[in-house]
């Protein structure tokens, strides 16, 4: 028999590596309530129990205009996230139990697919409903995981184990302010891929959404969907000299940096939602800053008739470009 291991012995070792949340599930849970392309018995038949754990963004990154600097840092805490899995996981292999890290940026074809990580990278569809069952936070407007410490500026990760391990309980309070009362992801939004429109007085639970694909666009600005559209973009050619030309373009040199070197940053491209939402212990040292006291009004245009509540949409006041080809394409 494998040694017993305390909760809070677990906990402290998953915190120690570098990360700032860490909360239990019980994979059972989540069997019964995830979709089944989503369930963790998709990854590992025998685990018993999710460890869930989030790395925050620093402040001064969602602070900042300048939009590779951000990309790279969400990269960046990825990685963090994905060290801190494999060393939890070996941990645990060493005291006889079975262990799997599950990263936010595994992408499964079969399945799912690039979609699966939207929105702004935060984690997986999975990742982010064990992190709810967890205790971790509670849904945001756009499907993001709301904590109340950092609101949804953090990155999730998790390992599936067959420890057995008293879940943690679940918020039992909504954090999420909802469309009527704030919207604010919803207005800024550059794909305007989350719901602005509600019936009024309807319950958050019913006006959440995510358009992904439409998301993707913004928030995976070099993921596969790009590098698809970048490769027809290039056979399509019908000279050899265009096709070199395409394809010693500066968006080939992008592409290629993206996979050789950020890697995981090709998913935390657009953080705009992220940026305004109002949730967080740490929403106060953010809003008075220059930058976001110029993201959006305080009191967002809005319109209220017929019993419908609906948000203005007013863009982000720096987009990324995501239409880089197709003056070309004309």
């Amino acid at each position: 028999m494998p040694p017993p291991i305390a909760k809070e012995e677990l906990r402290e070792l998953v915190l120690a590596q570098g990360v700032d949340l860490a909360r239990f599930a019980a994979v059972a849970g989540l069997e019964e309530t995830v979709a089944e392309d989503h369930r963790p018995s998709t990854l590992a038949a025998d685990a018993k129990t999710f460890i869930v754990f989030a790395k925050k963004t620093l402040r001064g990154v969602t602070m900042a205009r300048h939009l590779p600097s951000k990309q790279l840092a969400g990269g960046r805490n990825l990685r963090i996230l994905d060290h801190a899995a494999e060393s939890v996981a070996r941990w645990l292999e060493e005291r006889q139990y079975l262990a799997l890290p599950t990263p936010s940026t595994a992408l499964d074809f079969a399945r799912r697919g690039p979609l699966d990580l939207t929105p702004a990278g935060q984690g997986s569809t999975l990742l982010r409903h064990a992190a709810v069952a967890a205790g971790l936070g509670t849904w945001g407007l756009n499907l993001m995981v709301l904590t109340p410490s950092f609101g949804p500026r953090v990155h999730l990760s998790g390992v599936l184990t067959t420890l057995e391990v008293e879940p943690d309980p679940v918020l039992d309070q909504e954090i999420c302010l909802g469309l009527e009362e704030c919207g604010r992801c919803a207005a800024i939004c550059p794909e305007d891929a989350i719901p602005r429109r509600a019936m009024a007085g309807a319950p958050t639970e019913s006006v959440r959404g995510l358009d992904s694909a439409a998301c993707a666009r913004s928030c995976q600005p070099f993921g596969f969907q790009n590098f698809e559209d970048h490769l027809v973009h290039i056979f399509e050619s019908t000279e050899g000299k265009e096709m070199w030309g395409r394809m010693r373009s500066r968006k080939s040199g992008e592409i290629w940096t993206e996979m050789a070197m950020m890697k995981e940053a090709a998913f935390t491209g657009c953080s705009e939602c992220v940026q305004v939402c109002p949730v967080g212990e740490d929403w106060e040292a953010l809003r008075d800053t220059h930058h976001r006291r110029s993201d959006l009004p305080e009191t967002l245009p809005r319109k209220i008739a017929d019993g419908w509540v609906e948000v203005e949409s007013l863009g982000p006041q720096v987009r990324r470009n995501t239409t880089w080809d197709r003056e070309a394409r004309k």
